[in-house]
This record gives C-alpha cells, sequence and structure tokens, in this order.
C-alpha cells in the first residue's frame, strides 16, 4: 500500500485516456499536486504526462513516477473537468486536452502580482454591474453585450476586478487585435496587462506564469481559453462567432463552448462582446444587453437597382466619396466579399471581355481562347487591339478605383497607400478608417451552407465598427435591394431581430443550434470498416454522405450526438490504427 497518482501520459490516442497509477517516490511526496507535469516509464521509454488524480493507498506493485518538471500544476480540479468535457464533445483524445492547457515551456517561476497604474474611475458602462458582481465573486447569466468593442474604454471598466485582487481574461481572434486591446489595457489599467498574441514559446510561457498570479488582466488568442488563470472572475469573448475563434485541426475547440463550460464548472462569469452575437448564443438563453441605441455606427445606402447593367464595380457616388477623402489624406476601405480571380482578358477601349471570333467562348491571359485555343485577334466588339488580364476581384477593384481618379490611389495592400482594397482576411489589421464601402451586399448572401445569412450580417457589422466616429465618416453598402432585411438591418443598427429571424430559418431547416452535427474526414487509406462503423452508430444519428473531398471522403452526422460520440472514439482510434488519416470537425461552420 503506497500513496500514488494516475497520470495520463502526452501520447495523442484515446488508448491512454483512463491514465496508469503510479507509485509517489518519498523524495516528491510534498511536491506533487493534480495538475503537475511529471515523467513516467511507459513502455520502455520515459515520457511526459499529467496528474489527474491522486490517492493515499494503491494495491499491488507499481512503477515509480520518474520526476516532476516546472514549479506549479498546469490545472487544477476544475479546470480538469472542464477539459474532460471538451475531450468528450469533440471526440478528442485527453492528453490533446491537457497539452493545450499546458504552457509550451515548463514553468519555471511565478511572477509577484500585478498592479494597477494610476487610479481608474469605473461605473459608467454597461459593463459595470456585471463586473462588480464579477469582483464579489457574484455568479450572472451568460451575457451578449451587444456594442462595438473597438472603443477602449470599456477596459477601464475592469479595475474592480483587480482592486479586488482578481483577474480577467478577454479573448479576441486575431493577434493584431490582442495587441491593440493590451496596448489600450497596459495605458489604463497598468502593468496588470499581460498578452498573448502570437506563436513565440517563451513570450507566451511568460504570460502563461504572469497569469497565475491575480490581480491580472490577461489578453490572448483563442488558446487562451483552455488556460488555467489565477482567481479568474470575468471572461470576456471578443466577436465570438468569428471563425477564427474555432480550431480549424481536430480538436475542433471553440472558445464560445469551452469558456460557458468552465464557467460553470468554475464560477467565473462570462460576456460575449461584440456587434453581433452567434445564433448559438442567442439559442442558449444569454442575456442580451444593448450598450447605447445602435451596435454600430450609422451607414449610407446606396441604391443601384436603377444602373444599368455593366456599370463597374462602384457606383458614381461610391467613386467620388472615396476619391475625394483618399485625395485629403484619410484612409478608405473597399471591402469585397469574394477574392476569386479569372485569367479572362479585356478590352481596354469598350471594357468588354475579350471573347473569341471562332466559338465565342472567353480569351485567356495567354492570347488564345479557354475553349478552342485558337488565336483571339482584335476585339470583336470594337476592334481595339489593347487588353488587360481581369486578375482578383480586389485586383479589379483597384484598378477601376486608380482609372477614375487619374492616379494610383488605391492598392490591395495598406502599407502601399491610404486607400485599401480587400476582403474579410484584411478587416482584423485594418484598425480605424474613415470612409468604408462594401462594394456588393446582395452577393454577399448568394453563397452556401446554412451560416451565409449570418456572416454576412457579421462582416458588415466588423467593416462598419472599424469606422471613426468624426464628422463625415461613414459606411458605405452598395446594394440593389435597398428593402433586404439585412440592408434595413444595417441601417437600424439592432442585430436582434435578424439574427432571431435567422434562429427561426435553421430550425426549420434542421441546421445547427436546432440539432447537433459533426463532420468525419477521412483521408488517405479508407479502411473498410468506415461505413459499417458509421452505420452502427447509435440510432440518434443521421449519417449522411460520403461526399468526395480531397484525398479522401466526408460524412456528416445530424441528430442527437451524445452516444454517437462515446461511439466514435473507438471508431476513430480503429481507423486511425489502419492508417487512416481522420477529421473530426465537432460543430462545423462549413458544410
Amino acid at each position: 500500500m503506497t500513496r500514488s497518482a494516475r497520470v495520463v501520459p502526452d501520447i495523442p490516442s484515446f488508448a491512454v485516456d483512463s491514465g496508469f497509477w503510479y507509485a509517489i517516490p518519498e523524495h516528491l511526496q510534498h511536491d506533487l499536486s493534480l495538475g503537475s507535469i511529471v515523467r513516467v516509464p511507459l513502455s520502455g521509454r520515459r515520457v511526459r504526462g499529467w496528474v489527474v488524480e491522486l490517492a493515499e493507498s494503491h494495491e499491488g506493485a507499481l512503477k515509480e513516477i520518474a520526476g516532476i518538471s516546472g514549479v506549479t500544476a498546469v490545472f487544477d480540479d476544475a479546470l480538469l473537468q472542464g477539459l474532460e468535457w471538451a475531450a468528450r464533445h469533440y471526440v478528442a483524445p485527453v492528453s490533446s486536452l491537457l497539452a493545450r492547457a499546458t504552457p509550451p515551456n515548463l514553468p519555471r517561476s511565478i511572477p509577484i502580482p500585478g498592479r494597477l497604474g494610476r487610479p481608474v474611475v469605473a461605473g459608467h458602462h454597461a459593463l459595470s454591474p456585471i463586473v462588480g458582481r464579477s469582483a464579489l465573486g457574484r455568479k450572472t447569466p451568460v451575457t451578449a453585450l451587444v456594442s462595438t468593442w473597438r472603443d477602449p474604454s470599456w477596459l477601464g471598466e475592469m479595475a474592480p476586478i483587480m482592486e479586488a485582487g482578481r483577474s480577467v481574461l478577454i479573448v479576441a481572434a486575431s493577434a493584431a487585435e490582442v495587441r491593440e486591446i493590451s496596448a489600450a489595457g497596459t495605458e489604463i489599467l497598468g502593468r496588470v496587462v499581460a498578452s498573448v498574441d502570437g506563436d513565440d514559446a517563451a513570450a507566451d510561457t511568460r504570460a502563461w506564469q504572469a497569469a497565475q498570479s491575480p490581480p491580472r488582466l490577461l489578453v490572448g488568442t483563442p488558446k487562451t481559453a483552455t488556460w488555467r488563470i489565477g482567481d479568474l472572475a470575468l471572461a470576456v469573448a471578443l466577436e465570438e462567432g468569428r471563425r477564427a475563434m474555432k480550431d480549424r485541426q481536430t480538436p475542433t475547440i471553440h472558445v464560445r463552448e469551452t469558456l460557458i463550460t468552465r464557467s460553470r464548472v468554475e464560477g467565473f462569469n462570462v460576456v460575449f462582446f461584440g456587434p453581433t452575437p452567434s445564433v448559438e448564443v442567442l439559442a442558449g438563453g444569454a442575456d442580451v444587453i444593448r450598450a447605447g441605441n445602435r451596435a454600430w455606427p450609422l451607414v449610407e445606402v446606396v441604391d443601384r437597382s436603377q444602373e444599368p447593367p455593366g456599370s463597374g464595380f462602384l457606383s458614381d457616388r461610391s467613386m467620388a466619396a472615396i476619391t475625394a477623402v483618399g485625395r485629403r489624406g484619410a484612409r478608405v476601405f473597399v471591402f469585397t466579399h469574394r477574392r476569386a480571380g479569372s485569367s479572362s482578358m479585356r478590352c481596354m477601349e469598350c471594357r468588354v471581355l475579350r471573347s473569341c471570333p471562332n466559338c465565342g467562348s472567353r480569351v485567356g491571359r495567354d492570347e488564345s481562347c479557354l475553349r478552342c485555343g485558337e488565336p483571339a485577334g482584335p476585339c470583336p466588339n470594337c476592334g481595339g487591339d489593347r487588353f488587360e488580364a481581369m486578375g482578383t476581384i480586389p485586383e479589379r477593384l483597384v484598378s477601376e478605383i486608380n482609372r477614375h481618379a487619374g492616379a494610383s490611389l488605391a492598392f490591395t495592400s495598406p502599407e502601399d497607400g491610404l486607400v485599401t482594397v480587400g476582403t474579410e482576411r484584411d478587416l482584423a489589421g485594418l484598425g480605424r478608417v474613415e470612409l468604408a464601402v462594401a462594394a456588393d451586399v446582395d452577393g454577399m448572401l448568394l453563397g452556401s451552407g446554412h451560416r451565409v445569412s449570418e456572416e454576412a450580417l457579421r462582416q458588415l457589422a466588423r467593416l462598419a465598427s472599424s469606422v471613426t466616429g468624426g464628422k463625415g465618416s461613414r459606411l458605405m453598402l452598395q446594394t440593389s435591394r435597398p428593402d433586404s432585411m439585412l440592408v434595413t438591418t444595417m441601417r437600424r443598427g439592432d442585430p436582434i431581430p435578424y439574427l432571431e429571424r435567422v434562429l427561426v430559418e435553421r430550425a426549420r431547416d434542421g441546421s445547427p443550434p436546432a440539432t447537433e452535427m459533426i463532420a468525419i474526414e477521412v483521408r488517405g487509406h479508407t479502411p473498410d470498416s468506415v461505413v459499417p462503423g458509421l452505420r452502427s452508430l447509435d440510432r440518434g444519428a443521421t449519417v449522411l454522405g460520403p461526399m468526395e473531398v480531397e484525398e479522401g471522403e466526408r460524412w456528416l452526422l445530424t441528430g442527437s450526438l451524445g452516444k454517437a460520440r462515446i461511439e466514435l472514439r473507438d471508431l476513430v482510434s480503429r481507423w486511425r490504427d489502419a492508417g487512416a488519416t481522420v477529421r473530426v470537425d465537432v460543430d462545423p461552420i462549413d458544410l
């Protein structure tokens, strides 16, 4: 009979989920605790592992723990419960979740607690009541705060939690936004701020160590949602509906579900802060609080319904505004939801796509017909002999703006000029602009998938939130349907009725969050047992597929998937052992 510990080895396999019991040697009796990183013998070698249970006694002969790493435990019992839930929900090995909660390097020291800078006066924001209750350790419901977070003054509202010696976690979708928020937070609150804004292992470890010594305001990317934070009182996730808030690789963890589950176990409060809460947050019964009359600044609608076909990407009204603002040295961003390019050529005289005189098909960049391969010759429309490649949509918009301005005013890179053309991926590092233009609002609703309507509103709200609040600053929406629900919502500045309608449509169509959904992708060698295995799942799961994907096949599971998740663990393990690459995408964004 000896004091012992159950250890989960750092091996990404379902086979070691239950861990193995080891004896605790005498010299480690006082240093070992739940959450300690240890080294243990396994299959003739030493591996890293985590202590997930301690026992005063254990029958039988046990191998001893070889050593302990680091100076502090990386999780406690409450966080362990949340990580084990995530392993079940996302059909992932427990060790994969424990690794996510562990800093990249061994924690060597815990710094002294942070301290506030100059006194901060709080209490004037919609966050204030939640912050006050959080500072006192009182629980509040999950909250959706409908407003833009780009004005950093709300960070000062966190002062009461810092003064109470407790901590706050702020999760942002991109490294650029983390840097923006942490810089503003340091200016307002002082040395209590720590940040995680990249993949620097040493810097991430220092931030993790700092987060163990409250009071602390930790600002980080989505990976911090699984971190232990000393005396955490409040977690704030900014725009949790964005794609970056969910991991693309297995396990496909989402910040939203992770924080909600942790808050139930650990007792801290959660606020989802942004102009457009996700329908999942609304469906979960979150308290909705509106900060102000509008969730984003005023917009200007440009009605293009009466313009003739072929009028170009931008109306005369939009073009005049872009040129005027850009020429006076203010920043402009022109947004397009499409990036796809074209290999076709266009006449520089009449602007008509160059067509083949032989078969009428389009002509490619190599000056020959894309269909029959014949040389194209001059433009059959006007006889011109000067042509240009169409390029990507942003490149074509740049060309159109510069042609109107008579100068190189617009660029696809913000480093090159004040007028920038880009897509959603350019919004994160955009900063503030005086004028934003959405080139094709109607086209944003033409994509496939169950999230198109929600995504369109979310992207437009993000675009509107990038506009400064000065006189003349605005977002211009180009549309041929000025009375559509999307445009009307942008005018009113209130996303909730629109999102509630989307929620009803999802329920009618049987799409999430009305039903659970898991996508299974098997690439490389597909074992013969895949189809029988999926068909054997619990009757609550409906199996759709397969659909061909690159180097493999994809299945979709819908319905009540609680039992199916448990059964999938064994199936996925067997398929991987057979040599297949298996990706399990729980709550997929794209179908």
